[in-house]
């Protein structure tokens, strides 16, 4: 696995989010309502995440290790998303923890556990499909 690459991969991949975050809140939201814009911004950024994992895996991956780095690069994706969301989210952006730890209530509609998941299952199904 490329670790500078992969987080440079994941660096571009947060900045597309909060752009993303920008133009749910900013247009969707407006348009469609609250828990569209949410569905919107959540698949929307599931689908960067897949195709951004098939550029990674096509660039650094050799058929014998694909899968290999398929799932290092998703581990990485994952555990600097949590870090980001967490640390960040709180200490740089001021979200109180309520806020943050909201997001992960499937029960109540909220979707961003299918973001963490799809950095690690994305990469994985593209190594699937490229092999």
């Amino acid at each position: 696995m490329n670790l500078p690459l992969a987080f440079l991969f994941w660096a571009v991949m947060v900045v597309i989010a909060i752009i993303n975050n920008f133009v749910g809140e900013k247009l969707v939201k407006g348009l469609a309502g609250d828990y569209a814009s949410h569905l919107y911004r959540t698949f929307f950024i599931i689908a960067v995440i897949f195709v951004f994992s098939r550029v990674y895996l096509k660039k650094t991956a050799a058929n014998g290790s694909i899968y290999l780095t398929a799932i290092s690069a998703g581990l990485a994706w994952l555990a600097s998303s949590l870090v980001f969301e967490f640390i960040a989210g709180h200490y740089v952006f001021g979200l109180p923890w309520e806020r943050i730890l909201a997001d992960y209530r499937i029960g109540r509609g909220r979707l961003w556990s299918l973001v963490l998941a799809s950095e690690v299952v994305a990469p994985l199904v593209n190594a699937y499909l490229l092999r």
